[in-house]
C-alpha cells in the first residue's frame, strides 16, 4: 500500500511495512526509538531527518560567511535514503552510479540538481542518463574516453553538457594534470560540451588540517597553471571535502567542529581562484542522524568472559576504523518501554556478538554496562552515513534490516520492507 505525503516540502512514497502504516506522531527526545523497535522489530536503522538538516545548516552558516561563492553538494552514496531530505539545502546531488541515478529518478528528484559522477560510465548508461536528464545535469569526465562518450551522447541528443574535468590525487579516479591540459588545448574537438571547471576529491575521513591545506594549495596552482597555458577560465571547482568525523566515545570531533571549519573557509578565502566553489560532502553531514537497533537474544559466559549474542552483526553495522569492536561507540540502551544511556558506571563488562559464524563478528569487545538481558535492545548512534551498508549483507543470508526515517513534523515513516535475501544467495529455477 502506498500513499503520498509531504516532507520538506517534497513528494515521496510511503510503503506499508510488514502490512502496517506509521502516521504522523509528535515525539520528544529519542523516544521515536522506542517507537521504531516496537513497530519494525530489530534489526533494524531509523535516520532522524531533522538532525541531518540541522547539521546541514550549521555548515551552510559557517561556510555563508565567505568572500567567495561557496555551496554545498551531497554525496547521496553516504546515505541514499537521506537525498531527498537534501534538496532543503544541497546545490547539487552527486551521483555516483547509474543505480543511484535510478533512485533520483524513482524520487522525480529534478536534473538540475544532480551532479552525475562516478568512476565508472558505462556508455549505455550515460546515454541513458543524458536522454533523461539532458542538460540540466552537470556531468564529470574521469578520464578521455568519459569525454568521448558524453560529447557522442550530447551530439546524439542535440545538446550542450557542462562537464567537469576530474584531477586525480594519484589513485584511479579521474585524471592527471597533464592529461587534462591537453584536453583544454584541444577542446574545440568536442563541440558539444563546455568545459564547466576541475572537480577533485582525495579520500574520507581527514581530521588533519595539514591535508586540506596542502590540497587548496594544490589546487590553485593547478587552476593558476591551467588557465595561464590553456587560455580557458576555470569558473567552479568542486572539492571533496572528506571532513574526518568521530564515532567513537574517546574521539572528539575536531575537523568537523566550528572552528576547524573556520579556518578551512579561511583557506577558501586566501586562493587566487576566484570563481564559484562546491563543497561536496556526505559523511560529515549524515554520520550523526543514524541509529542501528539490535535485540538480545542470549547471554552467556565462557571462562572470565560474558558474551550476549544480537540478531545483528557486522554485516550490518561498520564503523570506520573498528576492529573486532576494539573500539566504543556511542550506544543506548531499550528496556521495558524506556531509553538509556549505556552507564559504564554499571562495572559489568561484556562482549557483544553479532549473530554471524565468525569470530570476527564482534560489534563491542569490552561494553562496560548495567546489567543485561536477553530481551534488551542495543542502539548503536551515529551510523547514519556508510556504516549502515558497507557490511557483508548477505553473508549467511540473514535479512536486510528495515528502514525508517524519522522527522519531528511527520514522525516515523517506513523508507524499506524488512527484506530476506536467502533467494538472492541461491539459484535462480
Amino acid at each position: 500500500m502506498k500513499k503520498t505525503v509531504e516532507f520538506s516540502g517534497k513528494e515521496f512514497n510511503e510503503q506499508a511495512v510488514d502490512g502496517k502504516e506509521f502516521h504522523g506522531k509528535e515525539f520528544h527526545g529519542k523516544e521515536f526509538l522506542i517507537e521504531a523497535a516496537s513497530r519494525f522489530r530489530t534489526p533494524s536503522y531509523v535516520f532522524d531527518a531533522d538532525a541531518f538538516l540541522d547539521r546541514a545548516r550549521s555548515f551552510v552558516r559557517i561556510f555563508s560567511d565567505s568572500s567567495k561563492k561557496v555551496r554545498i553538494n551531497y554525496c547521496m552514496k553516504a546515505n541514499p535514503f537521506l537525498a531527498e531530505a537534501s534538496l532543503a539545502f544541497t546545490d547539487r546531488i552527486e551521483v555516483c552510479s547509474f543505480g543511484e541515478f535510478l533512485i533520483t529518478e524513482k524520487l522525480g528528484i529534478p536534473a538540475e540538481k544532480l551532479l552525475i559522477s562516478g568512476v565508472l560510465k558505462k556508455e549505455e548508461d550515460i546515454d541513458r542518463i543524458v536522454r533523461s536528464c539532458r542538460d540540466k545535469a552537470l556531468y564529470t569526465a574521469e578520464s578521455p574516453a568519459q569525454l568521448s562518450s558524453l560529447e557522442k551522447a550530447a551530439r546524439k541528443y542535440g545538446l550542450i553538457l557542462n562537464v567537469y574535468l576530474r584531477l586525480t590525487s594519484g589513485n584511479q579516479f579521474g585524471m592527471d594534470e597533464e592529461t587534462i591540459l591537453t584536453i583544454l588545448k584541444n577542446f574545440d574537438s568536442y563541440p558539444d560540451l563546455t568545459f564547466y571547471g576541475i572537480h577533485y576529491f582525495s579520500g574520507t575521513q581527514k581530521h588533519r588540517f595539514r591535508i586540506h591545506e596542502r590540497e587548496i594549495k594544490k589546487l590553485d596552482l593547478f587552476i593558476q597553471r591551467l588557465e595561464s597555458e590553456t587560455g580557458r577560465k576555470v569558473l567552479h571547482l568542486e572539492y571533496g571535502t572528506g571532513f574526518g568525523v568521530p564515532y567513537f566515545i574517546d574521539q572528539k570531533e575536531d575537523a568537523t567542529s566550528e572552528e576547524y571549519l573556520k579556518s578551512f573557509l579561511a583557506l577558501l578565502n586566501g586562493m587566487e581562484y576566484s570563481g564559484q566553489i562546491s563543497l561536496e560532502m556526505g559523511r560529515a553531514l549524515a554520520f550523526d542522524c543514524g541509529y542501528y537497533l539490535t535485540e538480545i537474544w542470549d547471554r552467556k559466559t565462557s571462562g572470565e568472559k560474558t558474551y550476549v549474542i544480537t540478531d545483528g552483526g557486522i554485516h550490518q553495522l561498520n564503523y570506520d576504523g573498528q576492529l573486532r569492536g576494539m573500539y566504543q561507540p556511542f550506544m543506548d540502551l531499550i528496556r521495558g518501554g524506556n531509553i538509556d544511556r549505556i552507564d559504564a558506571e554499571g562495572g559489568q563488562k561484556y562482549t557483544v556478538c553479532g549473530s554471524l559464524c565468525t569470530a570476527n563478528d564482534i560489534l563491542a569487545a569490552d561494553l562496560f554496562s548495567q546489567e543485561l538481558m536477553t530481551g534488551d535492545i542495543l542502539v548503536f548512534e551515529r551510523i547514519g552515513a556508510y556504516s549502515f551498508y558497507e557490511g557483508m549483507q548477505l553473508f549467511l543470508s540473514h535479512e536486510l534490516p528495515a528502514v525508517a526515517l524519522y522527522s519531528r513534523e511527520e514522525g516515523l515513516r517506513p523508507a524499506r520492507k524488512r527484506m530476506e535475501t536467502c533467494s538472492l544467495n541461491m539459484a535462480a529455477e
